[in-house]
Formats: structure tokens, C-alpha cells, sequence
């Protein structure tokens, strides 16, 4: 993993846990390349790739971040 997308992880990760509503719509999200996107539209870069191989870890509780 390269330092970008770990500093990008770590960016959703701390937003997935601030902001209530956004963790909300990526809950809702079907796939992982519109998580990605939605993750883009609050300013973090992540490729789809990298949110599917941590989807597990990026909330506290282990359950996947969203459905796809």
C-alpha cells in the first residue's frame, strides 16, 4: 500500500467517524467504485481497489463499510 492511500485511509476512516450522515450514504453505497466517488466528493482520493481490500477495518465495529 503506498503512502497516498494509506494517508487517504486514514482521512475516510477519521470522516466515517465524524460525520454521521456521510458515514450514512456510504453505508448505502452499491459498490465500491461509487464509495470511491463519494469519498472524491469530500475531497479524499481513494481508488476502489483500496476501499474493497479495507472495507473491514475503516469502522470500529469490523463490518463492512457498505454493501458492494
Amino acid at each position: 500500500m503506498t503512502s497516498q492511500t494509506s494517508d487517504s485511509l486514514v482521512a475516510l476512516k477519521a470522516l466515517l467517524k465524524e460525520d454521521e450522515s456521510f458515514a450514512a450514504q456510504m453505508r448505502l453505497t452499491p459498490t465500491s467504485s461509487s464509495a470511491a466517488q463519494l469519498a472524491s466528493q469530500h475531497g479524499i482520493q481513494v481508488s476502489p481497489e483500496a476501499l474493497w481490500r479495507n472495507r473491514g477495518v475503516l469502522v470500529s465495529d469490523g463490518h463492512p463499510t457498505w454493501r458492494g
